[in-house]
């Protein structure tokens, strides 16, 4: 198929990009090269169109850095219908992610004619080394100790050399000068570590590109992900294994990763598959499980053309007495709270969404064992169940049906640090502030960070896909999501994802529970990917005398190259608000004000601290700060952080909204909110996450004011349509809840609804999960 370049539409200053699904990833990366920017996924072997990347969630090269393509999807079109899942914003929790379950081919929704993916700045230096080490296995230990440098590797690939020795291939990739410092200590860990370490060029990567022509060639291969540390005794045991059928085996992978592909030698046979079964048999008791990288692994779990039907919820009336005794037999007397002012403390969360009537009852488990004994007793009754975090939500998604069983997961809070595998193993009732603590404790870091996090729990954040300021460089919640642990309507558990590197065959089921809103399961435990501690931050601050004038510059900062770690927008109205509060020095006439954080190696946070605030002063800015200290930077976050209290001496309530729009659709968003806001006659403040788009329109009322409590709604739709019609969403990261339901059809479209009816029925079939929440007019 011919794919002509003006078919691949570029948009630099949303880093986005869209282009058919038939058209190879060659080209498009020709086309964002002009630009700069590059989708950062780079596959062995060439020619692959992009529809088959996202289907087997591939990484590529350099995947140690930059991850797996489903990271970087942002929309698909479906050819059936025309069918839009996602859009054009980098954040979106907007019913089921079915962009993101897409990857790796366990939802098979149909044939994809469009994709759109978020982009990144191209490295501005790499530096390839070669490294000989005695053997495979050697080069594995070597490569997980380069892991735990903090070094900026982009790529860890590994092989057999000559002799039996090992062969690494090591990238590096970003700021010129940290590049070459790095590359320095590269080779003397090597060398301290009996290896020869020596610079190479792109001609090195074609050992592996010819391993991985061979590979998909051959009759009995096979594609692994194992835990790092499980390498070398794994690359033992199989050729072991291999040898007892007379047969020997070719070894390569992606060691920065855990990544390994393996050929067993001979004519096809059943001795080699029967082989193969027991060699992957070998991978799994060690903890390892099968990729989807070069295809092999794919397999849908979900058809839309599958059979599904809605089963209606028998309505059967237990004897409450026997039920609650059961209960309390799983959970203990003291967690099973049945008392009416215990239950209408759990009747709300954040949001000002109220509940029909309290729960049948409130239990609190403390283990995944306690938690299908629950659910096991529910769906014996029929009873609903609505799951809950801490209730944090701002959409009323933890509020319960009438008579419905809730669970509190809170109890569930274990948090285990893997700092070998950088990988967190944490409880559903885990605050994200705890997992942050216990991650940097070993000098890891979890980014997610949403303005609750002190109270909020990873299984909330996982339910609605939760982001924060950071999202703009790291992306939300699913992107570290490698595996889950959730129990179904009918109380059975299940775990999906590998919880290695999110690209084993049901990495897409795991990826459907995110944002799900505990509709579809009860999330108990998830294993979280974490990343090196950054070395240093600075942040700097821009006021501006215009919004068009701060978001203009939003823009070009994310077009320039340099991506920053959080990028805050406050409107006049907050600017007025946070000064009045905390009379912190402010402008009065202040239009905007943007803060700033650059984060990273110490060198390329002080070129990055300066050019923000060089494209700050360039675009008009008329006071720019820089922060020299912590105490500078905590003074120049303290307004931000004031936000809520200043608000509170305006109006005694608000509602708070999530937005999001494509980058250069803000400043006419906030606009348009301006007038909704003189419109409907409510103070309307806006403030939010600039660089990923994800705006929070507060609507200030007095709800004691009958005719400003009448006004509220309307002005929320008002809002929520402005978005729309901008191309933007109705939630970035809080959800839909309740609140945000009556709007679903209008921002998703039938055929997507209908989709997510249907995944909906597939896994709930009587309608039990978390009933009312989400999708319209659900029976």
């Amino acid at each position: 198929m011919t794919i002509h370049p003006e078919t691949i539409v570029v948009q630099p200053g949303a880093l986005l990009a869209t282009a058919p699904a038939e058209a190879m990833i060659e080209q498009l990366n020709v086309a964002l090269a002009g630009h700069d920017l590059w989708l950062p996924v780079c596959p062995l072997t060439p020619g692959l169109r992009l529809g088959d990347l996202v289907a087997h969630n591939a990484g590529g090269r350099r995947r140690l850095a930059f991850g797996l393509i489903g990271r970087y999807v942002r929309a698909a079109t479906l050819y059936a219908g025309d069918t839009i899942l996602g859009g054009p914003t980098i954040k979106r929790a907007t019913g089921l992610g079915l962009h993101r379950a897409i990857a790796g081919g366990g939802i098979d929704l149909g044939p994809l004619r469009d994709l759109t993916f978020s982009l990144r700045p191209l490295p501005a230096a790499r530096a390839c080394l070669s490294i000989r080490c005695a053997d495979l296995g050697a080069a594995c230990r070597l490569a997980d100790g380069l892991l735990h440098r903090g070094l900026a590797l982009s790529a860890l690939a590994m092989a057999e050399g000559a002799g039996d020795t090992g062969l690494l291939l090591a990238e590096l990739a970003g700021a010129p000068a940290v590049v070459e410092r790095q590359a320095a200590e590269l080779v003397a860990a090597a060398r301290a570590a009996g290896a020869h370490a020596q610079r190479a060029d792109d001609a090195a990567w074609g050992r592996w590109e010819s391993l991985a022509e061979s590979h998909l060639a051959a009759a009995h291969a096979i594609e692994l992900t194992l835990p790092r540390a499980s390498l070398p005794a794994f690359i033992d045991a199989a050729r072991a294994r291999a040898g007892r059928h007379g047969r020997t085996l070719t070894i390569w992978g992606d060691a920065g990763v855990g990544a390994l592909y393996l050929r067993l030698s001979g004519p096809p046979a059943a001795e080699g598959q029967r082989c193969m079964e027991e060699i992957a048999g070998l991978a799994r008791a060690l903890g390892g499980e099968l990729s989807t990288e070069l295809g092999r692994g794919v397999r849908a779990h979900f058809s839309v053309t599958s059979d599904v039907s809605y089963r209606a919820n028998a309505k059967r009336s237990p004897d409450t007495i026997h039920l609650f005794d059961t209960l309390r037999a799983i959970v203990g007397p003291r967690y099973l709270l049945t008392r009416p002012d215990d239950l209408m403390a759990y009747a709300l969360d954040a949001s000002i969404a109220r509940s029909e009537g309290p729960p049948l009852a409130v239990a609190l488990p403390a283990s995944a064992a306690e938690l299908v004994a629950l659910m096991r007793v529910a769906a014996e009754h029929g009873l609903p169940v609505v799951s809950r975090g801490a209730g944090t939500g701002l959409a009323g998604g933890a509020t319960p049906s009438p008579g419905a069983l809730l669970i509190g997961l809170n109890r569930m809070d274990q948090i285990i640090i893997d700092r070998a595998q950088m990988v967190a193993h944490v409880g559903a009732g885990a605050t994200t502030a705890e997992v942050q603590r216990a991650a940097e404790a070993v000098g890891l870091f979890y980014p997610p960070d949403p303005s609750s996090l002190s109270a909020s729990t990873i299984g909330g954040n996982i339910a609605c896909n939760a982001g924060g300021p950071r999202c703009v460089k790291y992306g939300v919640t699913a992107d570290y999501v490698l595996g889950l642990t959730a129990v179904l309507a009918d109380g059975g558990l299940t775990r999906w994802g590998d919880g290695l590197a999110g690209q084993g065959p049901d990495n897409g089921m795991a990826q459907l529970l995110v944002g799900s809103e505990g509709t579809l399961a009860v999330i108990a435990e998830a294993t979280l990917r974490l990343l090196p501690l950054p070395a240093a931050r600075r942040t700097a601050m821009a006021i501006f005398q215009s919004l068009d004038d701060a978001c203009a510059t939003v823009e070009r900062i994310m077009a320039s190259g340099v991506v920053p770690a959080a990028m805050e927008l406050m409107d006049d109205t907050t600017i007025a608000a946070v000064e009045a509060y905390l009379q912190a020095g402010l402008p009065h006439d202040a239009g905007a004000m943007l803060l700033m954080l650059a984060d990273g190696e110490p060198e390329a946070v002080e070129a990055d601290s300066l050019a923000l605030a060089d494209l700050a002063r360039r675009g008009a800015a008329v006071r720019v700060q820089v922060a020299r200290s912590a105490a500078e930077e905590a003074d120049l976050w303290r307004g931000r952080r004031a936000i809520a209290p200043a608000l509170a001496r305006i109006r005694p309530s608000r509602l708070g909204e999530d937005i999001s729009v494509p980058l250069p659709q803000i400043a006419a968003c906030v606009r348009r909110i301006k007038q909704v806001s003189v419109e409907h006659g409510l103070p309307i403040v806006v403030f939010g996450h600039a660089g990923d788009g994800n705006l929070h329109p507060n609507i200030l009322f007095d709800p004691r004011d009958p005719t400003e409590a009448a006004r509220l709604w309307p002005c929320a739709e008002a809002i929520f349509a402005v978005a729309l019609e901008l191309g933007g969403t109705l939630s970035g990261e809080h959800g839909i809840g309740t609140l945000k339901r009556p709007f679903m059809r209008r921002a998703v479209g039938e055929s997507a609804i209908d989709i997510q009816r249907r995944i909906k029925q597939w896994l709930d079939p009587e309608g039990r999960m978390n009933p009312g929440k989400v999708f319209p007019d659900m029976i």
